[in-house]
């Protein structure tokens, strides 16, 4: 694997509206913008860009009967949802996911682009590999929003994703993504600039999210917001 770089950290939550409220003013961020998309799976979203080239995405239910109930009445009304990663090229993640009995749930292809699914119940968390080969490209480059005025954050560092067996967990992901597992306190991979971490919990999810703080800014050492923490450094 060349190359990997987390594009977007997916919150699951019920309510869209409050849920952006309180990410955007807690980090001080600007309105996002809609992906059409998921409108007809019976998704409302709100993707929020966090620096230059991070995404934090809320999902909510449009209709009783979209998927995402189910796990959000799992998981206690909100969470970690999902991961969208960028990868040049998404048959070696596929072929690398297969071997290490990791299913995929959807292999399609959206605006153009090959997008592959993995299945949450073997990564923790719904895995998106989105397949654009331009490191420097990513869906919503021409979508114009208003710059925050006073951004809190302006990166994403990293996630953690929480299960009960987190080497296991680790070791699983290293497989599709090619990377070793790191040593430390808690396992983890590196994708790209970006840390997974694994760690120990009841729960099989995403469940904190590391976010760069502006230089300068007085800001909270952590927030929580639709069940996920956010830490600020």
């Amino acid at each position: 694997m060349s190359w990997a770089i987390i594009r977007q950290v997916v919150l699951g939550a019920e309510d869209l509206e409050t849920t952006s409220k309180e990410l955007r003013e807690g980090l001080g961020l600007s309105a996002g913008f809609a992906d059409p998309l998921l409108e007809d799976i019976g998704l409302a979203d709100e993707t929020i860009r966090v620096g230059r080239e991070a995404h934090l995405e809320i999902v909510a239910p449009l209709v009783e009967s979209a998927s995402i109930n189910a796990w959000l009445a799992k998981v206690g009304g909100g969470g970690g949802y999902a991961l969208s990663v960028q990868v040049p090229d998404a048959a070696t993640l596929v072929a690398n996911a297969e071997a290490a009995g990791v299913r995929t749930v959807a292999d399609l292809e959206a605006y153009g682009r090959r997008i592959v699914q993995l299945h949450p119940g073997d990564m923790g968390l719904l895995v998106e590999l989105d397949e654009i080969p331009e490191p420097e490209q990513w869906f919503w480059d021409d979508i114009a929003t208003d710059a925050p005025e006073h951004p809190v954050v302006d990166d994403v560092l990293g996630v953690d994703v929480e299960s009960s067996d987190p080497q296991a967990q680790a070791v699983r992901w290293a497989a599709v993504f090619g990377v070793a597992v790191e040593a430390g306190d808690v396992p983890s991979i590196q994708l790209g600039t970006r840390t997974v971490h694994f760690v120990q919990g009841s729960r099989r999810m995403l469940s904190a999210v590391d976010l760069r703080t502006v230089e300068g800014v007085d800001a909270p050492t952590s927030l929580t917001v639709g069940g996920v923490l956010l830490r600020l450094h």
